[in-house]
């Protein structure tokens, strides 16, 4: 995972969920600086004769959520590198989204069916607003499957590794954004034309069609992530032109 993620001495890595220490261990060897993020504080006699041992190492006990990243940049992108809790995936993606500024890239462990969905392309099942909103801002790549026997304690479901290398060239998916592209997929076997009819009318609609070159049939699967921003770009122009 470290060499994947290829950390070396220039490097500020910020690990999620630190755990028993497994992941810190490898990854204090190769970069610069690790602060490693941990909720549970039980987990204190694993952690912190670690950082005792290793001056590039800081432990931090909270939750992730509440914790800004860009405190740990000192003026340069960070990596992050972690085996996220798969119960808060979501929140912790949209976070680093949220954030990415700071943040060069993040590597993470997550559940093989979100994985895929990360990195899917259009016509495929996994394909959705998840696929859209992380391929707007980043490249995605599936690097690892991993089975559950790996983990201790093995989870349920296999794992994947996921490689999220964020571009600095201005796509910017804010909060409305994302809800548009969420809504577009709201009932993605049926036709795209459905749902923005009932968000944005039957005139808008027809006109974005026209100037997007789009067939009536047309579903959101079908549709690559930059068609989706131009789409927006479009629908908010038509608002301000109404104005």
């Amino acid at each position: 995972m470290v060499s994947l993620a290829q950390v070396g001495k220039d490097d500020v890595v910020v690990e999620i969920g630190a755990g028993h220490g497994d992941l810190t261990k490898a990854l204090v060897e190769k970069a610069g600086h690790v602060y490693a993020i941990e909720l549970d504080t039980s987990l204190r006699n694993y952690l912190d004769p670690l950082a005792d041992q290793n001056k590039n190492l800081k432990v931090i006990y909270g939750n992730v959520l509440d914790i800004p990243l860009a405190q740990f940049s000192a003026g340069k992108g960070i990596k992050v590198v972690a085996n996220i809790p798969y119960k808060i995936t979501a929140p912790i993606l949209f976070k680093l989204i949220g954030e990415r500024p700071v943040i060069k890239s993040a590597h993470l462990t997550v559940q093989r069916e979100i994985g895929e969905r990360i990195a899917s392309k259009p016509f495929n099942r996994s394909y959705g607003a998840l696929s859209v909103i992380c391929q707007l801002v980043a490249g995605t790549k599936i690097l690892l499957y991993l089975k559950p026997g790996l983990f201790i304690p093995p989870p349920k479901v296999e794992s994947a590794y996921v490689a999220m290398i964020f571009r600095n060239d201005g796509n910017d998916v804010d909060e409305e954004m994302a809800g548009f592209i969420k809504a577009c997929f709201e009932h993605k076997r049926k036709h795209l034309r459905q749902a923005l009819v009932r968000r944005y009318g039957e005139e808008k609609t027809t006109s974005l069609y026209a100037s997007m070159g789009f067939l009536p049939s047309v579903r959101a699967e079908e549709i690559a992530p930059e068609k989706f921003k131009a789409m927006y770009a479009l629908l908010n122009s038509m608002d301000e032109g109404s104005q």
